[in-house]
């Protein structure tokens, strides 16, 4: 089934991936498509510092109607692979993600961005001009099961022989806000009560406790107390220089486009001992990263505690109908279960078009899981 012609697909320049952000966003907010990671602050602010780094050259697709308004955009980059036989693999990913070729920031709900009143064709529409490029794999990481259902459902303009292979699958929690928080916590199991909001009173009656939020203009300083927090817990602090320089230039474009930010602290004793980064994107708030002093009290989760607070700020807000934890586990256990909210399931995938790197993948299949990562690994595939 081909796509609608009255819809014209581009490739976009660097100029203009950096000059669209009105116009990508009036776009996302017509759309099922993430408001945050799929949105333009988070997604420029990533390409910024990332692209050059690591090489990666930009195959931005946006599809317009023809009033010449945006309706579809397809966020893809592509980079080579060189295996150490000497093949040389040519990947496309969405931006936002570098899987197998260097660490940077974690986006999840990974899609192409589709405007409702003409999805199906301009989804359509994308395939069609992905098709036209030259790769071998795509790489979509951290999407959703109806993501990955949507494309199968049009798999075909990517090429009559395309091999899905499933790499990983993660699992993260997203807590509806829209109801009581005295409910909520009702529901919750006595153990984790206890740790997300009961033990304020206790912590209350051995001192002073306090929660305040630290100004935007002053993110740097926070993010280097959330830094320093996780290193002494981790042994590695939670965002290196460029994602430092990510989240401030991200937090800085988001405001613009009426996105909150949540810097958020919790004081013992005029003490910082915890912080929360989060921000609210139309009508989700989002845990980001957290930090917190480990031995202040062994009767005291400081990380639930502060949590707990920040659930409650959640359901206390009329325009806020989820909390989202995102995937992920804890460094003990995956306490995010215990929050009674939803499990949302992410998958990341290959796409693989072409015939050997096919057939390699399909003989992959059959070996033990082990084996599997093991040549995966040493093939760089």
């Amino acid at each position: 089934m081909s796509a609608d012609r009255t819809l014209h697909v581009c490739q976009l320049s660097e100029s203009q991936f950096q000059s669209m952000a009105d116009d990508w966003q009036a776009c996302l907010a017509r759309s099922d498509a993430h408001p945050l990671f799929m949105g333009w602050p988070w997604l420029y602010s990533w390409w910024q510092r990332w692209s050059q780094v690591l090489g990666l050259q930009l195959l931005l697709l946006g599809v317009y109607d023809r009033s010449g308004e945006l309706v579809g955009i397809g966020p893809f980059y592509g980079r080579d692979q060189v295996t150490p036989t000497g093949l040389r693999v040519r990947r496309v990913h969405l931006i936002g993600n570098a899987w197998h070729v260097a660490p940077t920031v974690r986006t999840e709900y990974c899609s192409l961005i589709t405007a409702n009143e003409r999805s199906d064709d301009v989804y359509q529409a994308l395939l069609e001009a992905l098709h036209t490029l030259p790769w071998d794999e795509w790489v979509l990481c951290d999407a959703l099961e109806s993501e990955l259902q949507r494309l199968e459902q049009n798999d075909g303009e990517l090429g009559p022989e395309i091999y899905r292979v499933n790499r990983v699958r993660d699992e993260g929690v997203r807590i509806e806000t829209s109801g009581s928080f005295d409910d909520w916590l009702v529901g919750l199991g006595s153990n984790t009560r206890l740790k997300v909001f009961n033990r304020r009173k206790y912590l209350e009656s051995r001192g002073d406790l306090k929660l305040t939020s630290s100004p935007t203009g002053d993110s740097a300083q926070f993010l280097s107390r959330l830094n320093a927090f996780h290193k002494a817990r981790w042994g590695k602090p939670a965002f290196d220089h460029e994602a430092l320089l990510f989240h401030q230039h991200m937090i800085e474009r988001l405001e613009k486009f009426g996105g909150r930010v949540h810097l958020s602290e919790l004081y013992f004793e005029n003490e910082c001992v915890s912080v929360l980064y989060d921000v609210t994107v139309a009508g989700q708030r989002i845990n980001l990263q957290a930090g917190y002093q480990e031995d202040l009290d062994p009767r005291v989760a400081l990380g639930s505690l502060h949590l707990g607070y920040a659930i409650e700020e959640a359901f206390g807000d009329s325009e806020t109908a989820f909390y989202d934890l995102l995937a992920g586990g804890g460094k003990n256990h995956d306490y995010k279960k215990h929050y009674r909210g939803q499990i949302v399931v992410f998958q990341t995938v290959q796409l693989v078009r072409n015939r050997f790197l096919s057939s390699v993948y399909s003989k992959q299949h059959k070996m033990p899981a082990t084996l599997r990562r093991f040549v995966n690994r040493w093939l760089k595939l």
